[in-house]
């Protein structure tokens, strides 16, 4: 493992400065943070962290999710927001935790997680003696809001794929199994000032439209949050410290994590696909593209929310405590994985028949 020191993030403050000239400092803003080279990210295809990850939640998510037959030697989706994070010292994190990596600079040091999409274009398999990839780039910047309150979105695109290339039995070119896009937003270090009140529940909160198909209610803990932390390498204080909530972000509780409610609402709809009867014959993810609306804090409930829009087409969301939108997902699924003739004819080790005689392809055996 190698230590990421925060080279990449030096000179920031300068550019951030510029800001404040927006016509002129975007470009130059985007220029920088776009040609930024970032550290790949490497983890093990083993279960460790999965297993870890089921264990946190266990309580909290319908316990059919769990059954042994269904966690397989596959890494269930979404569950690749556990891995790949960078290995920060302690000295080199800001002052609410967060490692600098994709930050803007000084003063643009508080994030929050906007949103995203992620593509599934195969799975990923557990292997004890194999690693992974992750390969990360910032792909956009947009600065937005007025003078003086500016708030800086930065698109960061990760492509996961196996370490070595002879995994798969072949040196042509394979796309990447995922490709996450997330939207992060930078706001400025809140100046030194006498503490004040957490700010009061929102009033006019957007409800969702349409009735869902299925619900579960959940309500996350503290432990919850500590553990989430823990497993992702992540000492945000939002997530961790309900006094820094409170004084310093004038927030009434600790934030549930964006990674956390993302893996919550599509472990939950993965759980009503596999036990959906009637047509639907749909049981993977192969997209999703999501967007955070409201906080979430812990020790209210939250409400999953499943919904049927169309062929292939669902719409997960997250309600809070009074029914609000806190977060919203549209969801694209299929039925299996599609592998061409070519593929399926491949023969090499690791192919099998799996249930009801669908040919599956392991790790080893892909082409």
């Amino acid at each position: 493992m190698s230590i990421i020191l925060p080279s990449p993030v030096k000179q920031l403050g300068a550019y951030a400065k510029l800001v404040h000239r927006r016509a002129t400092s975007l470009p130059l803003l985007k220029q920088e943070m776009t040609s930024r080279e970032l550290p790949d990210l490497h983890d093990d295809c083993s279960k460790i962290r999965s297993d870890l990850l089921d264990a946190t939640l266990f309580d909290i998510l319908p316990r059919s999710l769990f059954i042994p037959q269904y966690r397989t030697k596959i890494m269930p989706q979404s569950y690749h927001l556990a891995y790949f994070h960078p290995p920060t010292p302690l000295s080199s994190l800001f002052p609410d935790g967060t490692d600098p990596l994709h930050s803007p600079g000084l003063p643009f040091i508080r994030r929050l997680w906007a949103g995203g999409d992620i593509t599934f274009n195969d799975d990923l398999h557990y292997k004890e003696s194999a690693y992974l990839r992750c390969k990360e780039s910032i792909k956009d910047v947009e600065i937005k809001g007025n003078e003086g309150e500016e708030k800086i979105f930065v698109t960061i695109e990760r492509r996961i794929n196996y370490l070595a290339k002879h995994i798969y039995g072949t040196a042509r070119e394979t796309p990447d199994p995922i490709i996450e896009n997330r939207k992060l937003v930078f706001m400025r270090d809140l100046p030194h000032q006498a503490h004040r009140p957490p700010r009061p529940a929102a009033r006019n909160i957007s409800k969702h439209l349409h009735p869902p198909l299925a619900t579960h209610k959940l309500t996350p803990s503290p432990t919850l949050l500590f553990r989430f932390s823990a497993l992702t390498f992540n000492a945000h204080k939002i997530h961790l410290s309900k006094t820094y909530c409170q004084q310093v972000e004038h927030h009434r509780n600790l934030l549930v994590h964006g990674p956390l409610t993302l893996i919550l609402m599509l472990q939950f709809l993965t759980d009503y696909l596999t036990r959906a009867e009637g047509n639907n014959k749909d049981r993977i993810i192969t997209s999703v593209t999501y967007r955070n609306i409201a906080p979430l804090y812990a020790e209210e409930e939250m409400t999953l929310c499943v919904r049927q829009k169309g062929e292939h087409l669902w719409e997960t969301w997250i309600q809070g405590p009074e029914g609000g939108l806190a977060v919203r997902a549209s969801v694209r699924t299929a039925e299996d994985r599609v592998l061409s003739a070519e593929r399926k004819g491949c023969g090499r080790e690791g192919e099998g028949e799996g249930e009801g005689g669908r040919l599956v392809v392991g790790m080893d055996g892909r082409c």
